[in-house]
Order: structure tokens, then sequence, then C-alpha cells
């Protein structure tokens, strides 16, 4: 008998979680009819098929294959799979590779033509459903109705229309976030700035949009995608559609937005929904020209070394570069929620890192040393307290098939009662797929080991990335490798004035892995391997280290 497994999803569009119970019920059935045993299933909810990368269920489906868990998938029909000609053909590929068959009620079995005709069937279904989506909010913004989602100082109205169907797009007033909306271009044209505006709001307890705290760039925005409190023109009485569209990155899955020309955007009167008069709206956005340009107000940077890693001690938050020269509590900055005053300039943290980073992996190799002794000894306290009990499975399986074979033996020759022979026939039956499955599922314990000649791999990396550091063309190299060894930097105000005192947080298992070029194991997550470098001042002196 074949191993089966089912796969069931449902979209948004379908707004019907029963729709996974009801695939799952009909794919067992054919598999029952087919002889196939179900022995897992796996489940989307509320997934589109057209991002692979977003679908837990599949994915968990190919580990499985990859593993042969399995000898055959069933799905009620191939767009259940994926709607994406790219990810079908993937997983088709995938599944054959690891000789597992894909079977639809609605297709049948899977080959390459049904991957190529279904697969582009199914791609112009999406397309086709981007224009009627389109097309449809089109028709609700020169009705006077918002197309999308609400926005704040606003609330929807739900009312069914007379042939039962339900109106969408209609928005009245909420009193409370429009006295909000009328206070913050207020204050912005009395010459606060977005910042001091969003700490105010945060003082006085007011939620945000999404309910927690106000940030500047929720107050500001881009002029140039028309987004941010101050930019929205509905507040004006004015919707305005089809500013920008969204395209998915094939090789992310994610969704990126591109602003369309002014020519193509649609715009509708609507001053029942008018906020802000004229007179505000108008000095607000001569305020706002001032600082920004038409083309956006968000200055293009180059990556940094350190970016993304930097953190505020005080209050966890991430520390972000202003005037492009030093970084800076966010939190301070954008909510005002933070009153910790420290900031660095970002030459001095980046050199400060190198300087302590080559001392450490130059000067400290006993490190290395320590940290290969402990994943030694972990190792083999791994190795004791996890058996493979596969052999004591398959003894077991082995004596449960003796046992069926004189069952049968009793039944064909015509001894004993045929009655109780068949009940105990059975129940060996179920154990004997009980203990097969067990001994697919048991996988031996792995040996790991660490290469005999670690310190000297270590010693040639560690040459290897300062040479990249000293060439321009390949320092972008160097520094992913830098920060492949960082997990976080704390800043924190240091004892002399003027000076931060700076705690690098990296892991041992990464300088492991570096040194080995990644071709070993690593050390798991949680076993405690983690280390803290305190230093301070511009020396950036180890004062003391955790393991």
């Amino acid at each position: 008998m074949s191993r089966a497994v089912v796969y069931a999803r449902y979209s948004s569009d379908l707004q019907s979680a029963a729709s996974i119970d009801d695939q799952v019920r009909i794919c067992r059935e054919r598999a029952a009819a087919l002889g196939h045993e179900v022995v897992e299933v796996f489940s989307d909810y509320a997934i589109s098929a057209s991002n692979l990368r977003t679908r837990p269920g599949m994915l968990g489906l190919m580990q499985a294959a990859r593993a042969g868990g399995f000898d055959v998938v069933i799905a009620e029909a191939l767009d259940r799979i994926s709607r994406d000609q790219e990810d079908v053909a993937a997983i088709f590929k995938r599944l054959s590779h690891a000789d597992v068959k894909l079977v639809t009620l609605a297709e049948g079995e899977i080959n390459e033509l049904h991957v190529g005709l279904k697969g582009t069937m199914n791609a112009l279904f999406l397309k086709d459903l981007a224009e009627k989506t389109r097309r449809g909010q089109r028709g609700r913004v020169e009705a006077g109705r918002i197309p999308g989602g609400n926005s704040y100082g606003y609330r929807m109205i739900r009312r069914i229309a007379e042939d039962g169907n339900l109106i969408r797009g209609e928005r009245e007033i909420h009193p409370h976030e429009a006295a909000v909306v009328r206070q913050i271009f207020a204050d912005y044209a009395s010459g606060q700035p977005p910042r001091a505006i969003a700490a105010s709001l945060n003082r006085q307890g007011i939620p945000s949009p999404r309910g927690g705290l106000w940030n500047a760039s929720t107050i500001n925005g881009s002029r140039r995608r028309k987004n941010g409190i101050l930019n929205n023109e509905l507040y004006l009485g004015r919707i305005t559609y089809n500013r920008q569209r969204f395209v998915k990155d094939p090789d992310s899955g994610k969704r990126q937005s591109r602003v369309n020309p002014e020519h193509l955007w649609v715009t509708k009167e609507v001053p029942d929904l008018q906020i802000i008069d004229d007179a505000t709206w108008q000095t607000t956005q001569t305020l706002r020209g001032r600082y920004s340009s038409q083309a956006g107000n968000k200055r293009q940077t180059k990556k940094r070394l350190l970016s993304g890693l930097v953190r505020c001690a005080a209050c966890g938050g991430a520390m972000t570069i202003i005037n492009r020269e030093r970084y800076s509590c966010s939190a301070r900055r954008e909510r005002g929620t933070c009153s910790c005053p420290v900031s660095i300039s970002v030459t001095e943290l980046e050199d400060r890192i190198l300087a302590s980073l080559t001392d450490i992996l130059f000067g400290r190799e006993d490190l290395i040393e320590e940290f290969a002794a402990s994943f030694r000894a972990e190792v083999e306290r791994l190795r004791r307290s996890r058996t493979d009990n596969r052999p004591a499975l398959q003894k077991e399986l082995d004596k449960v098939a003796r046992s069926i074979d004189r069952a049968l033996s009793f039944i064909l020759e015509g001894d004993g009662d045929p009655g109780s022979i068949r009940s105990k026939l059975a129940e060996l039956e179920a154990k004997k797929r009980d203990l097969e499955r067990q001994i697919r599922q048991s996988v031996p314990t792995p040996t790991i080991d660490i290469h005999p000649n670690l310190g000297e791999l270590y010693r040639r990396k560690v040459q290897e990335m300062n040479r990249l550091l000293l060439d321009e063309a390949t320092r972008p190299q160097a520094m992913e490798i830098i920060r492949s060894l960082v997990e976080r930097i704390e800043v924190t105000p240091g004892a002399t004035r003027g000076k931060a005192t700076v705690t690098l947080y990296g892991a041992l298992a990464s300088i492991l892995d570096f040194a080995l070029g990644a071709t070993h194991a690593k050390a798991t997550a949680d076993g405690g391997l983690c280390r803290s470098l305190m230093v301070a001042g511009a020396g950036f002196e180890p004062a003391a280290f955790r393991l």
C-alpha cells in the first residue's frame, strides 16, 4: 500500500475555512479508492497561491517529500498547489526528484503537459482577477466611495443594497479621530515638527492609527506616494485613486509599490468627507514644500556596515542614522518615548567595532579552542542521551511478522478458533503498521565533529577578512562576513561625558561557522553559546566575556 499525503488550501477570496475540511474529505476518499494510506495532511489557511514562500503547509510538505516520508500527494486541483507558473513547475520538479507522484481530483496524475497548460491558465486567472478588482475599485471611486482600506479619521458604513448585496466603500467622519487630525494639522501649521507632534500625542495617550504609538513617519509620510496624515487628500474632501501599483518581486516574493504617472491618477471630490479646511491644508503644504521636493522626501543613503544591528540599551529600540553621520535612538526621535540622549558617530562606531573584532579574532584564539572543547563535550553528551532505537523497533517488527505468519497458518490449517485468531491477526497487523511508521520516522543520531585543524583554518579566515577590508572593491564582502559574526550592538552613555559605552553581542557558533567556511554543523541556537563583549571608551578594550 502506497503512502499518501493530502494537501488542501483555501485563499482569502473563498471566504470559507470549511473548504479545507471539504477538500481533505474528498481527497481521503480518492486515496482510499486508489488503495493509498493517508499518513499526513498538509494545509494552508487563508493564504494566496501566488506566493509559495508564505505557505508553511506547502513548505512542510516539500520538506517531508525530501525526507522520503510518502509516495503520493493528493489535492483537489492543481490550482490548490499553486497558481504561479514558476512555483507549479518548481514543486512538480522537486516532487519528481523525490519519486513522489502528484495526483489531483480534477486533472488526475500530473505530468509536464499539465504543468505547462494549467500553469498558464492559472497565471491568466490571476491577471484577469487583478483587472476585475481594479475595475470594481474604479467604479466605487466614480460613485464617491473609497476603493481601498479605511483612513484614520473615518469609519466604515456597512449597509445592504436593495438587491441584497453589501455596499462597499462608504465612509463617515469619526468625530474623535477627526479632532486628532485637525490638531495635527494645526500643530504643524504653527511650526511644530512631526517628531514633536508624535511625542505630544504619545504623552496624551492617544492611540495611533494602528493602535500603538505614534511615529513621525506616520504623520510626515511621503509626498511622492501621498501617504501619511499630512499628505492624505481625503481630509481635503478628495479621493485620489491609482496613485501606485504593486508588483511582486520574483526573488523575495514580496510586494513592492511603484508610483504611477500623475496622468493615470483618478480623482473624485467628496465634500461630505472633508475634515481640514482649504486654508489650513494650503498652509501645511506650503510648509512641507520647504523641506521636501515632489520627487520624495526620503534621501537615498548607502547601506552602512552596522545597519540594523545597533540598538539603544535603555529602551531596546533601534538606533538609526541622523544627518548621515550619527546613530541616535529612533524611539526618542520618532516617538518621544525614550529619554536616553546617547548618540555616536557612524565612523567612530564602525572603527571601534572593527578594531575590537580584529583584536578579539587575532588575540583571543583561546576562545576558539575553548569553544571547540565545549562543543565536543556537548555533542558527546547528546550522543549518550539520544540512542538509535531503530534496531529495537526492527526486532519487535520481526517478532510481529512471525506472529502474523503463525496466525495465518492456524487459519489455513483449521487449527484453533478462527474468530479469535482473526481478531488477534487484526491487532498484529495494526501493530505492524505502527512499528513500520516509527521506523520510517526514526532518524539515527548524526555524527558531528569539529575539524581537527580548526585553529589554523580560523587564522586563515581572519587574515582573508582583513585583506578584503583593505580593498575598496572587496570591502562589501568583508562587511557581510563581519555582520554574520554580530548579533546586535547596544549603546549606552559612557562614564565620560560625550563618550558612549558599546556592548557587542555575537555568537561563538557563528565564529566557528566562519572559521570552517560553513562546511560543518553549527552548534544549536539554544545551547547557551552566546558571548557578550563589554567595551568602553576610545580604547574599546574587552572587559568581560559571557559564555
